[in-house]
């Protein structure tokens, strides 16, 4: 009577409508775990397919009709062609592409991650005017609502871009500002690249400052869901916004996109992608704002983008779906813990065509009611032997199972590829192109349900079909992957764990990636930067909560085998300085200077003859240090609040310019305009 009532409580939910067709990993494990990837759609049937049969991605599609487009029209773009090795190009200095020159003599860059590859940043200039956004917000259209007994403001916030003659330094100032949109810019001949980055100003708006002090609208473009990322590469933006429910119809910035535009993960039911964000990466032209071409791509909020010269990659993390893993494990040696006729009954469950939810559910409670009567010792004992084999099988099956596919998308073609490398992806800096080949540190058994001992991280290298051909494994084993760095064909790694290791590894055969060196270091480390083709600097943290200091490395690599820590410097336990942002940082190599922007101070470092020298503190009070500039023998230090203006040929201050500040209502001005009073009177009922 006991299993009918269990049979009935499935069937009700059945005719809920809770179904979909599930299934579980079979006994002799016929899914291919490595079968994972990214393919586009064929048809809009195979489209609403998906999202229907796709369980956590049902929300995706709006309540809009699909995109009426022709679904034959287009068909899956073919795999570029491999890329030959070239000969590798020194490194330069400016790795990260932070320096430029001018009439007015060298001037910094962002700095970004790939040489050539501009980022959006709050600040830019061409070495004569800087564009400045502020992380400041104004209000705009401030209403009184004078209305009820307690009087309320509303009103609206934009951000303002300020332009900054920047020379002659002693008499720099704003000469104009742009209040439409804002914080995050780009320079691109004589356009400034405006993003605004608020929901209800999705705008992209081009202004031709051929005369700064009066920018004027070149071009605009609206689009939609939520900025995420872009890249400027020469006269194309390649723009990345996201949508959250927005899947159809298929349509971004006025195009309309095929079925076959739009990419989804795909995997065996034992494990499933994150994925539950559509993001729309789009290729514009800078001198006209035209929307040159749009794919549609659904990944999650833990999508990673890596952008090279030449390809752009996404990342979808797959993870294995617990519920199947369970319900695989108790069909398949549930008979060693379970009676017979429990066990008939799960057999049972597991043969209906039901949702994978549903047939969790029912097993569970199988389990449970099996153990409902047992005594205490009986089920320690039951424990002791069904959980822990569970938890055995499990941790292998993460380890085996666990995935991060990437899609390499063709900068020029828009052509898509994908291919896979175990575990996960840390950040984008753990991955890098060169000479065709994609090179991938990821890390498998970082999972609550797996021991410390399984954590291990992988070195993968993909030809330019995306295939993998060639792997370091057990990099790192049993430790947390903390920074990563390439540079050229080395790729230097610090870990955080007991000692934090710093590894250095070749990476020249990308059929045989192999260790090169590694060394021990007292702290753990957040950023890694070359100064030139032997030095590196490296910004972390030591100690623990009791003494945790910050500290700044220099590490001499010319000796891969055998690197070396030449100098250290540690700033007072209280100053909080942080390079998580890495826009926040610059270095100078004419002048062997370097500038950390950390909470209220700029610290400014000379770096020679293997020593760090502490040459300047600029100190912004009651505001935070963002950003700094050099143009020619100028230092240009951002807060919210004001800009100060060094020389540095002997660290004076030269001028400060303020930066115009909000106001907002003053609350402490309403008064209640009511006759009542504010509190009951003892003849007023009181109301919880």
């Amino acid at each position: 009577m006991k299993y009918k009532m269990h049979t009935l409580l499935v069937l009700c939910l059945v005719i809920a409508g809770a179904v979909f067709a599930g299934g579980c990993l079979s006994a002799d494990k016929d899914d291919d775990l490595n079968n994972v990837g990214m393919t586009s759609f064929k048809s809009e049937k195979e489209l609403q397919n998906y999202l229907e049969n796709s369980g956590s991605l049902n929300y995706l599609s709006s309540t809009s009709s699909a995109s009426s487009s022709d679904s034959s029209a287009k068909v899956t773009a073919e795999v570029p062609q491999a890329v030959m090795p070239e000969e590798e190009a020194d490194i330069a200095v400016n790795e990260a592409g932070v320096s430029g020159g001018g009439e007015y003599g060298d001037y910094s860059q962002t700095n970004v991650q790939i040489a050539g590859v501009d980022e959006a940043d709050i600040v830019k200039t061409d070495g004569k005017i800087i564009y400045y956004t502020p992380n400041l917000y104004y209000p705009t259209n401030v209403t009184l609502h004078n209305d009820s007994k307690y009087p309320y403001y509303t009103y609206d916030t934009y951000r303002m871009t300020f332009i900054i003659n920047a020379l002659p330094a002693a008499t720099a100032s704003i000469i104009s500002n742009i209040t439409e949109t804002g914080g995050s810019l780009y320079l691109a001949d004589d356009l400034l690249i405006t993003i605004s980055t608020a929901y209800k100003e999705s705008k992209i708006i081009a202004y031709d400052i051929t005369d700064p002090a009066a920018p004027k609208v070149a071009w605009e473009q609206e689009y939609e869901g939520y900025y995420v990322d872009s890249r400027l590469i020469g006269d194309k933006l390649y723009f990345v916004a996201s949508e959250y429910g927005g899947i159809l119809p298929l349509t971004f910035m006025g195009r309309e996109l095929a079925y076959s535009d739009c990419y989804y993960p795909y995997g065996p039911d034992i494990i499933r992608p994150d994925a539950d964000v559509t993001y729309f990466i789009t290729k514009l032209d800078t001198k006209t704002g035209d929307n040159d071409k749009t794919i549609a791509l659904i990944g999650s909020y833990s999508t990673i983008m890596f952008v090279s010269g030449d390809n752009m990659y996404l990342t979808n993390y797959y993870y294995p779906d617990t519920q199947l893993m369970y319900l695989d494990f108790v069909e398949s040696n549930g008979s060693n813990y379970l009676p017979s006729d429990t066990m008939r009954y799960i057999k049972k469950v597991m043969g209906y065509d039901l949702s994978t939810r549903i047939k969790y559910m029912a097993v569970s409670e199988a389990v449970g009611n099996y153990t409902t009567n047992m005594t205490e010792d009986e089920y320690t004992n039951f424990s002791e032997s069904f959980y822990k084999d569970y938890n055995a099988y499990s941790s292998a099956l993460i380890i085996e199972a666990e995935k991060t596919t990437i899609t390499k998308i063709n900068l020029e073609t828009f052509d898509v590829a994908s291919g896979f490398v175990p575990g996960r992806i840390n950040d984008k800096f753990a991955m890098d192109e060169n000479s065709g080949y994609l090179r991938v540190i990821s890390t498998v058994g970082d999972n609550y349900r797996t021991e410390e001992s399984t954590l291990r991280s992988t070195v993968s290298i993909l030809n330019a079909e995306m295939e993998t051909v060639g792997t370091l494994d057990n990099v790192a084993a049993g430790e947390y992957i903390q920074t990563t760095r390439y540079i050229g064909n080395t790729l230097y790694l610090m870990t955080y764990t007991d000692g934090d290791p710093f590894i250095l590894i070749d990476l020249s055969n990308p059929e045989s990636p192999s260790v090169l060196g590694e060394m021990k270091l007292e702290g753990t480390y957040s950023y890694i930067y070359p100064i030139s083709d032997t030095l590196l600097v490296g910004f972390g943290y030591t100690g623990d909560w009791r003494d945790w200091r910050t500290k700044l490395s220099l590490y001499d690599v010319s000796n891969p085998e055998n690197p070396v820590e030449l100098d250290v410097f540690y700033f007072n336990a209280d100053e909080y300085v942080s390079v998580y942002d890495y826009h926040g940082f610059t270095w100078n190599a004419a002048r062997n200077l370097m500038i950390v922007s950390g909470s209220d101070t700029a610290y400014i470092f000379e770096i020679k003859d293997n020593e760090i020298t502490l040459m300047k503190e600029d100190i912004h009070k009651d505001s935070y240090v963002v950003r700094s500039v050099y143009i020619g023998d100028n230092l240009y230090v951002f807060s919210n609040l004001e800009i100060h203006i060094y020389s540095m040929t002997n660290w004076q201050r030269m001028n400060t310019i303020s930066i115009e500040q909000p106001v907002y209502p003053d609350y402490g001005t309403i008064y209640p305009t009511h006759d009542d009073p504010i509190y009951p009177t003892r003849d007023e009922p009181v109301y919880a």
